[in-house]
């Protein structure tokens, strides 16, 4: 694949790469914590080519060789695979089938057991799937009746836990295949041994990929991993209660939840209770739990049960809100000093502005 250019390049392009980039550096000093994309110094969008050449290229590889072996069958690191994806040869395409592009995503997640994080997006808009591909999931008013219902429900033992389902997509099989090709400059040099992608690689330089199951980007894959979750509870006496949106019960137990994609916000009443419904999940995904039920949906609670009361909190809300409105934080304005007025009207030819002979 062709470099692209250095960032200082890519940024004396633009005009207005100064405010730019003293805009990033604001926001990285006051709110870095809550922002989760990569820039560079100049407050570009970094992309796999500028990573893995840039200074922390070593760690980048290493994340995106981390979710390659996720979605295939492992790396030699030993990191948890979901046998989601194939590398095959283009031959192995059915003549009927489109070959869709896919591009990354990076991450800084710095409380999260892997903070730097490089996530494979398939270009699902190139693709034939012409079904509904809309999967509920619960709306606020849903996550108040449930929290409410704790609340009301405490003197009797009711409490709240929640729970998060990992790689929750890549673990519904689809029943038809979709397929994808990447650069194979885009593979770091373990994976391309590992697969012997040297062997794959078709023209122009890219490696054909089979889609087997639910995939970030793909239309189908949440009403997929939807349905897929009712299978696996329905077995174990959970269902979605009828007339809702995103809200569950058991068949027999007091165990309700509110589902939100892959996010439990679940009420039960005993460790037992509990402990039922993380086995259920248990047999086909793999969770994060949160025992004592403190964050939900990018919410946070401090459950006061004795008292009756539950504060919700956002933190980090309200600096996300000044940084998008308010992020030009420098006393003296920066207004154009050109003046704006309409040359042209719909249907007919734009010119360029006469020059402008007013006094200064």
């Amino acid at each position: 694949s062709t470099p692209s250019k250095p960032p200082y390049l890519r940024c004396m392009q633009d005009t207005n790469f100064n405010q730019r980039r003293l805009n990033m550096l604001i926001a990285t000093e006051l709110y870095g914590k809550y922002m989760h994309h990569v820039y560079d110094q100049f407050g570009n969008k970094e992309t796999i080519e500028s990573l893995l050449h840039g200074p922390d290229a070593e760690t980048w590889r290493q994340s995106v060789s981390n979710e390659f072996g996720r979605l295939a069958q492992g790396n030699d690191k030993g990191v948890d695979y979901t046998d989601t994806i194939d590398f095959i040869t283009k031959q192995e395409v059915p003549t009927h089938k489109k070959v869709t592009y896919a591009h990354f995503r990076f991450d800084h997640r710095p409380l999260k057991p892997e903070p730097f994080r490089a996530r494979l997006v398939v270009g699902g808009d190139r693709l034939d799937y012409t079904n509904d591909a809309s999967s509920p999931a619960a709306s606020l008013l849903e996550t108040k009746i449930i929290i409410n219902s704790v609340i009301s429900d405490a003197a009797d033992g009711a409490r709240f836990m929640a729970l998060d389902l990992n790689d929750f997509f890549l673990a519904s099989p689809m029943p038809d295949a979709e397929y994808m090709k990447l650069p194979l400059g885009h593979f770091p040099a373990d994976i391309i041994d590992r697969y012997k992608l040297n062997e794959l690689v078709a023209d122009y330089g890219f490696v054909y990929i089979k889609i087997k199951k639910g995939m970030y980007g793909l239309k189908q894959a949440a009403i997929l991993a939807y349905e897929y979750l009712i299978t696996n509870l329905k077995e174990s006496g959970y269902a979605p209660i009828p007339h809702s949106v995103g809200m569950w019960q058991h068949s027999s137990r007091r165990t309700k939840f509110c589902l939100c994609v892959d996010d439990f916000g679940i009420k039960y009443y005993s460790k037992d209770e509990a402990t039922h419904l993380i086995d259920a999940l248990k047999s086909k995904y793999k969770l994060t739990i949160d025992w004592a039920g403190e964050h939900y949906c990018g919410t946070t609670f401090k459950w006061n049960y004795a008292q009756g009361y539950v504060d919700v909190t956002m933190p980090g809300y309200i600096e996300k809100v000044l940084l998008k409105y308010f992020g030009n934080t420098r006393k003296i304005p920066t207004n154009t000093p050109f003046k704006y007025h309409i040359s042209f009207t719909p249907g007919s030819t734009q010119f360029a502005l006469p020059p402008d002979s007013s006094s200064k």
